[in-house]
């Protein structure tokens, strides 16, 4: 096992303890059946139909493959407690984890080779060129993509009508630079009375929105320069961002008066009618209905663009198979996952599965018609039916959301690669302060957060 344990000095202590604890990846095959341990499995007592749902999907996937017998795991990525677990040898074989972590988890060897699976899956010539590239290093395949999002700007319909906004074909006039959608916040804000922009501050939302809205401005967080990670985000262009957002609270007047709010604060705001825009995911955008919000009044479009460039955050889960697999249980897990939707192949059967998850989707009253970028290159048949799908079953104005699905020449960031939610804390502090103190110095708040972030940080990656 390929191990660089710098900067995980943590791990050490808590993985004796969890080593001596018996996981499911330690498991003998019985049987003859090739056991498969597969984590963020739902919790029997928790959450009782999304465990009889699997329960049901497991009986399924045994008709076909007899062979191979999924054995749960309710183990969730949880940054507190995953390298010690690694380090100890005790994760699931199949875990899922977030886009933050990719980078480590390859760098300290947590996660097997993919690159023949992936090649004999046919998934290796097809993967969207920026996909691979954070799932591999030196050649070589990690990490599976599971999901893949790309923030935008929601919209409420009805307030951009009042405000002139809306085309005659109901296509939202949406900002194309952040100049536009200061524009449009103050114009809103004139023929409604309610804040035409929301931003959250809190619990680390703050920071990871406002990382997407600057590399607009053309800031960088951080750089590494022979081996060393160096905070970056003094510059003048990150200045200029937070001057924005300063400016949409204090010049213009266009934010709600308590600016204190977390992301479940921003979806009650904006989805039951008090805010006209915001930067959200498409999670989001499809929950804002618990809050009152019709889905029709719902308009999404593309990040607006900065005066150097135009970029969104891209983010999403991988599957990663523990560095301890067998090839028959990457090969096991594979197939598990193909099962499960996670695959380019276009068989009847996955058309099916397809066909059977949006229309339950759609039936539940949650928001289909949102295209997101794919994880599989653009001219495969698995993309090009997985759309024709959302299309057939569609249950919002299209026009409401065609500024977003066409996305143009719109690039696409990951998020930052390391220490990135101490990152998103110190922003968050430097936003919370230009949000409520009206003679706060843009500069001098990034300068402080930068040489604390490089010192109490970054300085222990290195």
């Amino acid at each position: 096992m390929k191990k660089n344990l710098k900067g995980l000095t943590l791990v050490l202590c808590t993985s004796m303890l969890l080593a001596a604890v018996p996981g499911c990846t330690k498991k003998p095959n019985t049987d003859g059946k090739i056991q498969l341990s597969v984590g963020s499995w739902p919790d029997k007592t928790g959450d009782p139909n999304g465990y009889a749902a699997r329960e049901e999907l497991i009986a399924e996937f045994n008709k076909k493959y007899p062979d191979i017998e999924i054995v749960p795991d309710t183990y969730a990525f949880s940054a507190d407690t995953f390298y010690a677990k690694a380090e100890g040898e005790t994760l699931p074989i199949l875990y899922e984890v977030p886009y933050t972590e990719a980078e480590k988890i390859i760098k300290f060897g947590y996660a097997s080779d993919l690159t023949d699976a992936f090649k004999e899956a046919g998934f290796y010539d097809n993967i969207n060129d920026f996909v691979m590239d954070k799932i591999s290093s030196d050649g070589k395949v990690y990490l599976i993509p599971n999901t893949v999002y790309t923030l935008g700007l929601a919209m409420n319909m009805d307030m951009l009508k009042q405000a002139g906004y809306v085309d005659e074909d109901e296509t939202p006039k949406a900002p194309k630079t952040f100049d536009d959608l200061t524009e449009m916040a103050v114009k809103i804000k004139e023929a409604t009375g309610k804040p035409g922009f929301l931003f959250p501050t809190t619990n680390n939302a703050g920071g990871w929105y406002f990382t997407a809205l600057a590399w607009n401005f053309g800031a960088k967080f951080m750089e590494q320069t022979d081996g060393k990670w160096e905070a970056k985000f003094d510059s003048e262009e990150c200045v200029n961002a937070l001057q924005w957002l300063k400016d949409m609270k204090w010049k213009y007047n266009v934010m709600p008066e308590n600016t204190l709010i977390n992301s479940s604060d921003l979806m009650q705001t904006f989805g039951s009618g008090n805010a006209a825009m915001c930067i959200s995911s498409p999670a989001f955008v499809s929950m804002f209905k618990n809050y009152g919000m019709e889905k029709d009044n719902i308009g999404y479009a593309n990040m607006p663009a900065g005066p150097e460039r135009n970029v969104t955050l891209m983010g999403g889960s991988y599957f990663a198979l523990s560095n301890t697999a067998s090839k028959e249980q990457i090969d096991a897990a594979f197939k598990w996952i193909e099962f499960n939707g996670t695959t380019m192949n276009l068989t009847d059967e996955i058309k099916d599965n397809i066909k059977k998850t949006y229309k339950a989707t759609a039936d539940d009253g949650n928001i289909v018609g949102i295209k997101d970028i794919n994880i599989w290159s653009d001219n495969t048949p698995f993309t090009s039916y997985k759309n024709q799908i959302i299309d057939e079953f569609a249950n919002i104005n299209m026009n409401h959301v065609k500024l977003y699905n066409e996305k143009g020449n719109i690039e696409f960031q990951g998020e930052e690669p390391v220490c990135a939610q101490d990152l998103y804390a110190a922003l968050d502090a430097c936003i919370q302060e230009v949000l409520t103190n009206e003679n706060a110095d843009c500069k001098a708040v990034l300068q402080k957060a930068n040489a604390d972030f490089q010192k109490n940080s970054l300085d222990y990656e290195n």
